[in-house]
Parts: structure tokens; C-alpha cells; sequence
């Protein structure tokens, strides 16, 4: 029998549908696109941490929406 690969059938899809190759690029476009929502707070994760704990916020995104309104409030 001949391969996929003689016949020019391409890959196969995996288990989540996409072939490797459109899986791979899929992955680095949602990796850019994170990387662009993404803050560095350095040594200060632990506090991040526990005022995320503290205020029993579900996410870092609503720490930051708070520490935003917090800072900006007259």
C-alpha cells in the first residue's frame, strides 16, 4: 500500500481535527495573541498573589481591573 506521503495525501488529522502542521500554527497564534495580554510583576507575585486571594478574585484579569480602578479613582 502506498503512504499518504507517496499518494500526496498530506497528513493525517489528529485527534483534534487539525492536521499537525495547522495544529502547530494555531498554538503559535494563540501564543503571540496571549503574549500580548501578558504583565511582568517580577518579584511582586507573591503579594499579586495574595491580594488575588484576599479579594477572592477568580483571575489575574480582575486583580488588574481593580488595581487600574484603584489607581485612577479621584
Amino acid at each position: 500500500a502506498a503512504s499518504s506521503r507517496e499518494t500526496g495525501g498530506g497528513a493525517e488529522p489528529s485527534a483534534g481535527g487539525l492536521s499537525p502542521p495547522r495544529s502547530a500554527e494555531r498554538r503559535q497564534s494563540l501564543d503571540r495573541r496571549r503574549g500580548k495580554t501578558r504583565i511582568y510583576v517580577g518579584n511582586h507575585i507573591d503579594r499579586w498573589l495574595t491580594l488575588k486571594e484576599k479579594l477572592d478574585f477568580r483571575n489575574d484579569a480582575e486583580v488588574a481591573g481593580f488595581l487600574l480602578d484603584f489607581g485612577t479613582r479621584k
